[in-house]
């Protein structure tokens, strides 16, 4: 009698113990499913939403969606979403499906398979069946069928000239550029023209006023005052009178064939400004303040001298050169 009872339990008992705590395990762990339309037609996108809510401490496996649909196509899939709300876990698959072919189709359950940790006991809990009615387009028999339209004249926009506009431009360009350094090659002429040098009175009238705005001597600096004032002025000579001046002592300068054939009054001018910055630079001498700025207005008046004395004699010597011709 109790051999029979022992049967019994293991027979009835026990596996609805296990049914039990199945259950228990189902209602701690749901999957819904869901999607934006019953109804489509046909190439229409449908929208299907699986949402699997679980405690913490469980894993959840999806199943292959791909091989669970029969008559959709998945036209994308997102990561799944995961959130976390209190003691719960919520995980949301989200797939675009497509059907080409009309009729009545089912998205099947879906089964997700979970474990608890600490449990190597698998349990599975499967989504709702979803119906989907996927239609065709519909088409009045009543109606002829109309021949294929014409194709539509569009009118060409600025935009779309505009590449073609670009290319045949650069191209035209190019061409020209090209023509253009072969010319100036063949003539031997530099391809960049070079610009006009500046008249070396022009240049040594600038360096004077800007040198003079400096105000060197005025603050202590008189050494490089007479050396920069010097300085434009031989540059000046080597300019105008094409002697290395640069590189010649004053007593050179003075002995020079171009300085010498000017005037007294203008070469002892070029004299003593020369002469008294060498005092400066070698001898340590200390002009007066007054001796500064006479050395500056002898340089700007030898400068303006010989610059209108060239330019008097070029014009008598274009003067000589008409009277002759006549």
């Amino acid at each position: 009698m109790k051999l029979q009872i022992q049967k019994n339990i293991l027979q009835y008992v026990f596996p609805a113990v296990l049914l039990i705590q199945s259950l228990g395990y189902a209602q701690d762990v749901r999957a819904t499913a869901r999607v934006d339309s019953n109804n489509i037609l046909i190439g229409d996108w449908l929208n299907l939403q699986i949402e699997v809510q679980h405690p913490e401490d469980v894993t959840v496996n999806p199943p292959s969606v791909k091989d669970s649909l029969i008559g959709f196509d998945i036209v994308k899939h997102e990561t799944p979403a995961v959130k976390k709300v209190g003691d719960r876990v919520f995980e949301t698959f989200k797939y675009t499906l497509t059907a080409f072919d009309s009729g009545m189709y089912v998205i099947p359950p879906l089964p997700f398979q979970y474990t608890t940790q600490g449990d190597t006991t698998k349990g599975i809990v499967e989504t709702s069946p979803i119906p989907v009615f996927v239609h065709g387009v519909a088409i009045d028999t009543t109606k002829d069928i109309k021949d294929i339209k014409p194709p539509l004249s569009l009118s060409i926009s600025f935009a779309e000239v505009l590449p073609y506009l670009i290319f045949v431009v650069s191209v035209g360009a190019l061409i020209w550029l090209l023509m253009y350094i072969r010319k100036k090659r063949k003539r031997g002429e530099p391809l960049i023209p070079e610009a006009p040098l500046r008249p070396a009175h022009e240049l040594a009238l600038e360096a004077l006023r800007a040198l003079e705005a400096e105000r060197l001597w005025q603050r202590g600096k008189v050494k490089e005052y007479h050396t920069r004032l010097t300085d434009i002025v031989r540059m000046y000579i080597e300019r105008r009178f094409t002697v290395t001046a640069m590189e010649m002592t004053t007593d050179e300068i003075a002995d020079s064939v171009q300085i010498k054939a000017l005037s007294n009054e203008v070469s002892e001018k070029l004299e003593e400004v020369l002469i008294r910055a060498d005092l400066v630079k070698f001898a340590k001498f200390q002009p007066l303040p007054e001796e500064n700025e006479r050395s500056f207005t002898l340089a700007v008046s030898f400068v303006e001298s010989t610059w209108k004395q060239a330019t008097t004699e070029r014009v008598s010597q274009e003067v000589d050169t008409e009277s002759k011709a006549l």
